[in-house]
């Protein structure tokens, strides 16, 4: 996951980041799904984050977004069943299959061979699309997310789901957390 601008901050000062007693349930769901991207933008950029996320992709094809996602959700106290769980990663998967891996692999491919500002241009724009790619990849997760109800421990399942080892998954679940817990108090909750 690349970095984009961070409109988080803007977004906290415009809606009040104090948690309201009345805004439990469906309202305080709708406002974690309208502001997760932008708060997994700042949890990726928290120390760390963004070598650990990458090194669990590289090492044990961990879809990042959905990771982030599914940590922010632990985070904020959502949850799903484990059968709304996995319909969830199949819709991110399928858009993860057909458009961020096809980007990040031609931005991978770019990078190797930049070798003037045309080209350099062009890495860029397909860098933005592969981050739009993502956004869009968060936004259906979202959308999908909105009416389920069910336990947490969405993040430590899916590492499950994949088979990520028990030691690896563990510590950087527990990563994730500590680095979430920081940033969620800031998690906007009301819906506009």
């Amino acid at each position: 996951m690349e970095k984009a601008p961070d409109a988080f901050a803007e977004k906290t000062v415009a809606s009040g980041n104090a948690r309201s007693e009345r805004d439990t349930g469906p309202a305080r769901r709708a406002a974690f799904c309208a502001n997760v991207f932008d708060v997994m933008v700042r949890l990726y950029d928290e120390p760390g984050i963004a070598s650990w996320c990458l090194e669990a992709q590289n090492s044990h094809a961990v879809d990042v977004p959905s990771l982030l996602f599914f940590a922010l959700a632990d985070s904020d106290g959502h949850g799903a069943d484990d059968g709304d769980m996995q319909r969830l990663l199949e819709r991110a998967g399928e858009w993860r299959a057909v458009f961020v891996l096809p980007l990040r692999h031609l931005r991978l491919t770019l990078r190797q061979g930049r070798r003037n500002t045309a080209e350099i241009e062009f890495y860029e724009k397909i860098k933005a699309a592969e981050l739009e790619a993502e956004r869009l990849q968060v936004r259906r997760l979202a959308d999908d997310f909105l009416p389920l109800e069910g336990p947490g421990g969405l993040a430590a399942r899916y590492l499950e789901t994949i088979s990520m080892p028990e030691p690896e998954a563990g510590t950087l679940v527990g990563r994730l957390r500590a680095a979430a817990k920081a940033i969620c108090r800031g998690f906007p909750h009301h819906a506009h």
